[in-house]
Order: C-alpha cells, then sequence, then structure tokens
C-alpha cells in the first residue's frame, strides 16, 4: 500500500512518445483528475508538429476505452460502423465464415486528432527528441534535443517499435523480422461496393500463399477504402512507414496473383498512397520495468507485433487505460502499482504477439496446410480473434481478482488442507 506521503504527493509523469498508447495514457490520467491520486502529465513527441505513421485501425478493446474516457461522441463522428462490423473470410472464390466485431473501423490520423484535442493544450510538448534519460531512486531525470531538461517520478516509455528509452535503459536489442511482407494501399475515392463488412481472400499461385484484406475506414468525406496483400518474403524490407513505394510494384503484384479479385484490382486504380511494409516484433523482456522501477515499457516498446489479430493499437490502449487506472489509485504505492501493471498486461500481451505470427501463417498457407486452414483451423481462428475482441478492458479493475484468480486460491487452500490433514 502507498505510504500517506507518497499518497498525497503529486505524482509526476513523463511520457514519452505520443503515438496513440501515449495519447490515451496522457487523457486516461487527467480524465476525471479531481479524484484519487494528484497526478500531473507530461507528453514528450520528437516531431515537431503532429504526424501520422500507419492506416486504418480496427478498435474493439479500444473503442470501449474510449467510451469509458467520454470519447464516444468524438469517435462516432470519424469511424465507420461503430456499433460492429462484419469480416468475412473466403478461399478459393468460397466463403468460409464470418465474424462480428464488436468495434469500429478509424482511420489513425482522425484518431490522433480525437485524443489530442481531448488533451489541454499545455500537456503535449512537440519538438521535444529525447537524447539522455537517467534514473535516479526518486526521480527520472530527461535531457532533449532542444536543450530542455525535465524530471519526473516515473517515466513511461510510448516511443514506439525503435524506442529509444527501450535500447538507453532497458539495453541494447534489435526488434526482429517475421518474415512477413505487406503491401498496403490507401484511397480516399469510394471503390468498395460495401463498406459494411471487411473480407479476408486466401489465394495460392506456383506454391505460395497470399491473404488479401480490403475494408473501410472513416465515414463521409473522411472516408477511406484500405487494401492489403499478405505474403512471405526472405528479404527484409523496412518497417518504416514513410517508406512508401511506386504504384507499379503492387500492380504488377495484384495482377500476377489477384488477377480475378475485383476489389484488389479496382485498389490498384483508385489508391493515392502505397506503402511496402516489412512486419518486425519485438523479442520478448523478462520485465517492462527498470532497475529502479521508475521507468516503465507500454505498448509497441514492449511488445511490437504483427498486425494479423488487429491487436496492435487496441493493446497500446489497453495497456494505457490499465497503468492509469492504477497510478490514479492512492492506496497502490508506484512500486506495488509497477508490478501490477506488468502482471496484468505482459503475459496476454505476449500471448497475442504468438498468436498473431501464427496467423499470419494462416494467411500465407499453401498446400496441404491451406486445405487444413480452410476445412479446420478456419474454425478455431475464428473463435480465438471472437474471444480477443470481445475483451472489455474497462470492465474490471487491474487490483481485483478475477474469478478465476479465486476459484484457483479457493482450489489451493482445500488442497492445502488436505495434504496438512
Amino acid at each position: 500500500m502507498a505510504s500517506r506521503s507518497e499518497a498525497s504527493e503529486t505524482l509526476k509523469v513523463a511520457i514519452i512518445g505520443a503515438g496513440l498508447g501515449g495519447l490515451t495514457l496522457a487523457k486516461a490520467l487527467l480524465h476525471h483528475a479531481t479524484e484519487g491520486r494528484k497526478v500531473e502529465v507530461c507528453l514528450y513527441e520528437a516531431w515537431d508538429e503532429w504526424k501520422v505513421r500507419g492506416g486504418a485501425i480496427g478498435l474493439a478493446a479500444g473503442k470501449r476505452i474510449l467510451e469509458k474516457l467520454g470519447l464516444k461522441g468524438q469517435l462516432a463522428a470519424v469511424a465507420n460502423q461503430i456499433n460492429g462490423y462484419q469480416m468475412n473470410f473466403h478461399a478459393n472464390g468460397s466463403k468460409l465464415n464470418t465474424l462480428c466485431v464488436p468495434g469500429c473501423t478509424v482511420m489513425r490520423t482522425d484518431l490522433q486528432k480525437v485524443l489530442v484535442e481531448s488533451l489541454p493544450p499545455n500537456v503535449v510538448k512537440l519538438g521535444h527528441k529525447l537524447v539522455e534519460i537517467v534514473e535516479g531512486e526518486d526521480e527520472v531525470m530527461l535531457e532533449f534535443e532542444n536543450g530542455a531538461r525535465a524530471s519526473a517520478h516515473l517515466v513511461v516509455a510510448s516511443d514506439g517499435i525503435h524506442s529509444f528509452v527501450r535500447q538507453k535503459v532497458f539495453g541494447v536489442d534489435q526488434p526482429e523480422f517475421t518474415g512477413f511482407r505487406v503491401l498496403y494501399s490507401v484511397s480516399s475515392k469510394a471503390y468498395r461496393p460495401d463498406a459494411t463488412v471487411a473480407n479476408i481472400h486466401w489465394k495460392e499461385l506456383d506454391g505460395a500463399g497470399y491473404g488479401f484484406l480490403d475494408l473501410t475506414a472513416g465515414q463521409g468525406k473522411g472516408r477511406h477504402d484500405i487494401c492489403v496483400i499478405i505474403l512471405r518474403s526472405e528479404e527484409q524490407v523496412t518497417d518504416r512507414w514513410e517508406s512508401t513505394m511506386v504504384k507499379d510494384r503492387l500492380r504488377k503484384l495484384a495482377e500476377r496473383v489477384g488477377s480475378d479479385h475485383p476489389v484488389l484490382l479496382k485498389a490498384v486504380e483508385s489508391s493515392e498512397v502505397c506503402f511496402d511494409w516489412g512486419i518486425y516484433r519485438q523479442p520478448l523482456r523478462d520485465t517492462w520495468i527498470s532497475s529502479k522501477g521508475r521507468v516503465v515499457l507500454l505498448g509497441d516498446a514492449a511488445h511490437a507485433t504483427a498486425p494479423f489479430m488487429g491487436q496492435g493499437a487496441n493493446m497500446a490502449m489497453d495497456d494505457a487505460y490499465t497503468l492509469a487506472q492504477i497510478l490514479r489509485n492512492e492506496r497502490i504505492s508506484l512500486s506495488e502499482g509497477m508490478h501490477l501493471y506488468e502482471t496484468t498486461r505482459k503475459a496476454p500481451c505476449e500471448a497475442i504477439v504468438s498468436k498473431s505470427s501464427k496467423v499470419g501463417d494462416l494467411h500465407t498457407a499453401s498446400g496441404m496446410k491451406a486445405v487444413f486452414r480452410n476445412n479446420f483451423l478456419c474454425c478455431f481462428l475464428l473463435g480465438d480473434m471472437r474471444r480477443v475482441v470481445s475483451a472489455d478492458p474497462t470492465a474490471q479493475k487491474p487490483w481485483e481478482e478475477s474469478s478465476f484468480q479465486k476459484l484457483s486460491k479457493k482450489v489451493c487452500s482445500i488442497c492445502s488442507a488436505k495434504g496438512g490433514a
């Protein structure tokens, strides 16, 4: 439990990186600011202007979190299918199954804007690229490229897969190439026949498997149609979203592997932006908490994943909401809170990271593996995805034991009593 002085002291939190995880954490810490522990928040972003990497996002857990943070109306104004959408799975031209997702699809740019505009203007510090971080027993000192200095009781690293904080504080490592590559097209011209559904098509050609995904994000003037080709790659393509490719590369691949896929061919004609994107994930860390307990990892800095379960942004937002709940609870000390955050989030996130690569294997299966997927594994895949997207991160307090934990303790207690007798 927190000491009396710790509970009454204002907790200074520095968030490094203004991605969706960092922005959600800032919003969650400041929401209902008069309740619980007093928290002072500063969010530091390296870029000197707002930029966005990425395209569309499917929000399930993230949608529930935003609604809990009072942003239901703002999200509804920019999202497609706010009350849920349908995802259809196809192989060899035949429909296999359907997944109903209790969420929405939104462009990352619009979601970022919703979160930024919900924060007080003095919270976010643009143009603050972190170049030095020194962790002490009681606080962390920060130094930025522009000469500014700051200190905080807790630093939250939400600075992405290439996290400076992770490398500096936790030791140098490199993101691992998963062996998958994605060709990703974005168009503000509507070409998909039905914006209310998303589709995944599986296809084989010359012994290789491909997955085609098409969906619509946003609405009205903010609508964008997205089309994605998932394939295996021996070449370690960059994961930098700034690496846009020429449209000809998408056209050539689409004509070769998707000549019978009308939506894909329309995507080639209509797309304004195309990416050639290598898929990487973070090596697992034994802990997300620094040695002195004053620095902690969040989102892609902790568990960057392949995108094949659509959970990257949702996991980061779930991390943020969970951590904010813990930090605002004045009965929990900072050291206890860090441990609680890690035990609550680390195992579920690492499970999704593992599953996402396995789903990538299914998307690109060929031969008998593809036959097995189409006839058997598709149902298991949908069941697993259904459990993930149905989870509500706002329904339980991290410090409250789940019914499963209570049952486990009761069973252990009974077994111990019998053993003692």
